[in-house]
């Protein structure tokens, strides 16, 4: 098995592209024009795109699917069930593409659309594509519809165990409980491809799973919003905006415990 990982110029942003002689797959394709054209001709060097998958539908890893027309894509099926129902929260992942697009005028000819070509799959499912077989993983916390793949001995995980950046929260319960089932999991494997950042050995995402979990437990725990808010960064202290998404994962712990 071959694993190409492709970083973007904005957050570190990854896409992952898997091959195994048939082809190949293309994990979260990301994000700008110029970049998606290396993603679309790395792909067509491997024999071309037999799928595309969305770790979950934030609009820094959703945008690029465009690049590889008429390859299928797979999402979890919170997300398929999201789109289908035109959630609110799921339209507002496209709306964030659409201003951050016209703020920093970056073209997008094919416009801001999800793939009509659009397959669910839920946990503990394996997916089959370009010769491959990965298991799937539902990895919510971080966004309700987060999905991993477990590929051999190497995890594809999404936007968790990032050592840019500290846990950005949805649900502080669902993150722990996602938390604790990576270092499980990561116990018996050799490599982490976090959404944002570089490769991972098996034993650097462990060390960033327990960090995290340690920093999400303290702020379950805190007994009052100035406890969470004194709770220390587990990395990334000195990143501008890491304060400000830490106070956002506070607030949000405060609005849920009301």
């Amino acid at each position: 098995m071959r694993l190409d990982v492709l970083t973007s110029g904005i957050w570190q942003t990854t896409t992952t592209i898997v091959s195994e002689g048939e082809g190949c797959f293309v994990i979260d394709p990301a994000y700008f024009p110029r970049e998606l054209e290396q993603i679309a001709s790395r792909a067509r060097d491997l024999g071309g795109a037999q799928g595309v998958l969305f770790t979950h539908g934030h609009w820094d890893h959703v945008m690029g699917h465009t690049a590889l027309p008429g390859a299928p894509v797979w999402v979890s099926q919170v997300l398929a069930d999201g789109i289908a129902t035109a959630d609110p929260r799921v339209a507002r992942y496209l709306e964030d593409a659409r201003e951050f697009d016209s703020r920093w005028y970056v073209p997008r000819p094919d416009g801001h659309r999800w793939p009509t070509a659009l397959h669910g799959i839920r946990d503990d499912e394996v997916l089959r594509v370009a010769g491959i077989s990965a298991r799937t993983l539902h990895l919510p916390g971080h966004s309700p519809e987060g999905l991993g793949l477990v590929i051999e001995d190497v995890l594809v995980v999404g936007d968790y165990l990032s050592p840019c950046e500290i846990p950005f929260i949805d649900d502080a319960t669902a993150y722990r409980q996602t938390l604790a089932r990576l270092l499980d999991l990561l116990r018996d494997l050799r490599e982490a491809i976090p959404g944002h950042g570089p490769r991972l050995t098996a034993g650097e995402a462990i060390a960033i799973a327990s960090a995290d979990l340690t920093y999400v437990d303290r702020l379950i725990a805190a007994a009052d919003p100035a406890a969470a808010l004194a709770v220390s960064l587990p990395r990334a202290a000195d990143v501008v905006g890491m304060q400000d998404h830490h106070r956002e994962n506070c607030a949000k712990l405060a609005s849920h415990s009301h």
